[in-house]
């Protein structure tokens, strides 16, 4: 690429006057450097996509005639419905949503990988404009960058929110029945593990979680906490136990002292997940026998 000063009086066909010119050059560089700064911050754009990643996404069944203000989401384990589905189209159900979810995230990664190529391509322009070295079309190339970088945006966070809710199935959960289930995708967010708030002992370990975005904590939640020793010279390598716990916060007990244990949490697994394979993890160290102080 030839690399020249911007000199807009020698630029083909153009008669603009070289002082408007360099006045557009000037806004667009400005343009440019707030939305990367905003609307197209590949590191919040990317966080959007890790937590889409990392959530769980559940089929929920929804009664037709129950005003929307007043709705009752009935779950999947309610044994009462269960008995009334055909369960072949169930199953056609969970495997659709499953289909549907990974598709959602397909796209997504798609979407993003395009928007971060158009950022790169606009820093690189910022770049020659910084160090006055710009070649004749730059201008025009960055522009069109622009443009559909943007479009590319838009449709990511469209993305995130259109394609869930109501799923169309072919046929009806409730086979020869005038009322109609409807089958929705609802989606929750990961767990995450409070680091700022574990410590271990000689022979226990404080856990605490969170779950990002909940203005709430839901009281009828509840969590499976895996623990794994992985000390590998004992025969308690690879020893895993699973516990249920209903409250944000645990106390692991009956451990070994001067051991590593990973230890992992999330959502109790219930019959109406359909994607949710991301769960968040530590490991920690058990005090020897001669520690006094908590150690982390």
């Amino acid at each position: 690429m030839d690399e020249v000063n911007m000199d807009c009086s020698d630029r083909s066909g153009d008669q603009r006057d070289p002082h408007q010119v360099d006045q557009d050059l000037v806004e667009l560089r400005d343009h440019i450097l707030q939305l990367l700064n905003s609307k197209l911050n590949c590191q919040c754009i990317r966080t959007k996509l890790v937590l889409m990643q990392n959530c769980s996404y559940y089929l929920e069944i929804q009664h037709e005639n129950v005003p929307q203000m007043e709705e009752e989401v009935r779950l999947l384990s309610d044994g009462a419905l269960c008995s009334l589905i055909n369960q072949q189209r169930l199953t056609r159900a969970l495997i659709f949503a499953n289909t549907h979810v990974k598709l959602l995230l397909s796209l997504l990664e798609s979407l993003f990988q395009h928007i971060l190529r158009g950022c790169r391509e606009l820093c690189a322009f910022m770049e020659m404009y910084d160090q006055n070295l710009l070649d004749r079309g730059a201008a025009d190339s960055a522009q069109q960058t622009l443009q559909q970088t943007l479009q590319y945006a838009d449709r990511f966070e469209d993305r995130m929110v259109r394609n869930l809710g109501q799923l169309k199935l072919q046929d009806r959960l409730i086979p020869n029945t005038g009322s109609l289930l409807i089958p929705k995708l609802t989606i929750k967010l990961p767990v995450t593990i409070d680091r700022s708030d574990l410590y271990a002992s000689v022979s226990s370990v404080h856990l605490s979680w969170t779950i990002p975005g909940e203005e709430v904590k839901d009281p009828e939640q509840q969590f499976e906490v895996e623990v794994k020793c992985l000390h590998p010279t004992t025969s308690d390598t690879d020893q895993i136990s699973i516990s249920k716990c209903q409250a944000y916060n645990t106390q692991v007990t009956n451990l070994i002292p001067d051991r590593y244990y990973m230890f992992s949490v999330m959502r109790e697994n219930s019959v109406n997940l359909v994607y949710g394979l991301w769960k968040d993890l530590v490991i920690l160290k058990t005090l020897a026998v001669s520690q006094s102080n908590p150690q982390v």
